[in-house]
């Protein structure tokens, strides 16, 4: 069984490759460019095949998939814009999201050995719309309302790959992805903005104070967790539906992340700011979002988040430290 991951050189497409590798899968990671050196010697990515190209480019995808028999697709590849990107780069942004969508749809339509496709969408889809009764985003009661051109194109795409998918006989499956963070996360450009944990984290191993904006409570997710959700809806044999959710299924907030990181890093300083712009951690979000349900993906697949806030800070920590890296080039990974 061999899954080809578009942005797999990304946080999310490496997350995802570790996960299917351990368990005894073959992975081609396809992306623009291939994955850090740093990133691809690590012994958890062994085996790992690294195809560069375009996910808009069919020549590049057919030979993608051409490089062994791919049973299945874990659609990744997308830029996550800021609002100035969004200003400059509208064309290529909406080109890569919903072009990059239908380009590889129809490429892996004509592959017979493909069994099916998960695209990966996100919590961006609803915007800042009111949640379900719930309280939570719930995948059938929760109308979508994006307010970025992330979340607009997302959405594209998601509606353009089940309908491609119907047209086709294929077996499409949209994930909406919540706020991710942790091992694997570095700067590859395709995201403007890291996760706010990753740059507490950076900016703890670089002997720096943070200053949070607010304390930005959400249904985080560590990217481990994540990546086992995915791969829970990639290999399922049965699936009761078209989207699901994966997020973290509790709220937590970056104070919390903030009081984990000083127990584990002595003489980390932290403190709220006096008003939100004086903060220096960057999150492009200017308010909280409702968590999402995760009841369809527990119910139909198994799944459970295993990592709290406190696993989470000692995973990410031995991640940085583990292999044949020092202290000093873990310190660097932070620094990326």
């Amino acid at each position: 069984m061999t899954t080809l991951i578009t942005g797999g050189s990304g946080f999310i497409g490496l997350s995802i490759a570790e996960r299917l590798i351990a368990d005894g899968e073959g992975v081609v990671l396809f992306d623009l460019k291939a994955p850090a050196a740093e990133m691809l010697s690590r012994r958890e990515l062994a085996g790992v095949v690294v195809v560069t190209g375009d996910v808009r480019n069919a020549v590049d995808i057919d030979r993608a998939l051409g490089v062994t028999e791919i049973s299945r697709v874990i659609h990744t590849a997308a830029m996550t814009p800021n609002q100035q990107r969004e200003h400059d780069e509208a064309r290529r942004i909406v080109d890569v999201n919903i072009g990059g969508t239908v380009a590889l749809l129809e490429r892996a339509a004509i592959q017979p050995s493909i069994k099916r496709v998960v695209v990966l969408s996100s919590v961006a889809v609803y915007g800042f719309s009111k949640p379900a009764s719930s309280g939570l985003f719930e995948e059938d009661l929760s109308p979508p309302a994006p307010a970025a051109l992330y979340g607009i194109t997302k959405l594209a795409a998601e509606q353009a790959a089940l309908r491609i998918g119907q047209l086709h006989g294929m077996d499409i499956r949209v994930i909406r992805l919540g706020p991710v963070y942790g091992a694997w996360e570095s700067h590859t450009g395709a995201r403007d903005a890291l996760s706010p944990h990753h740059q507490i984290l950076r900016m703890a191993l670089e002997g720096r104070e943070v200053i949070l904006p607010r304390a930005m409570a959400a249904d985080w997710i560590y990217s481990r967790d994540a990546a086992d959700g995915i791969a829970k809806v990639s290999g399922a044999t049965t699936l009761r539906y078209n989207t699901y959710h994966v997020g973290g299924g509790v709220l937590s907030s970056l104070t919390q992340w903030c009081e984990i990181i000083a127990r584990h890093i002595p003489g980390f300083r932290w403190k709220m700011a006096e008003s939100e712009a004086l903060g220096n951690v960057i999150y492009s979000l200017p308010k909280d979002r409702a968590p999402l349900n995760i009841a369809r993906l527990m119910g139909d697949t198994g799944f459970q988040p295993l990592h709290d806030l406190e696993a989470a800070a000692r995973d990410y920590l031995a991640w940085l430290q583990s292999g044949e890296r020092s202290p000093r080039a873990a310190r660097e990974a932070g620094n990326q």
